[in-house]
């Protein structure tokens, strides 16, 4: 069963609106939490080239079910 619900068109679009990433260190932030939300214990960040080029985020969370794979793709 999915856990995930779909948002309509209006409120995606004022969401991204509001998430306006103004510098590195809000970006590693918004990634941390978003680490923390999905119940990860352990968050790892590597930057390359001081994160201009790629920014890696790996950590102990348990993922997106299975069931939600087809609600996220869209």
């Amino acid at each position: 069963m999915s856990n995930i619900k779909s948002l309509d068109q209006s409120t995606i679009h004022r969401i991204c609106s509001g998430q306006v990433i103004i510098n590195l260190a809000n970006a590693v932030k918004e990634l941390i939490e978003n680490s923390l939300d999905a119940g990860s214990k352990q968050v790892e960040i590597r930057l390359k080239n001081y994160g201009s080029e790629s920014i890696e985020v790996i950590d102990d969370g348990p993922g997106i079910n299975e069931a939600d794979f087809q609600t996220i793709s869209n």
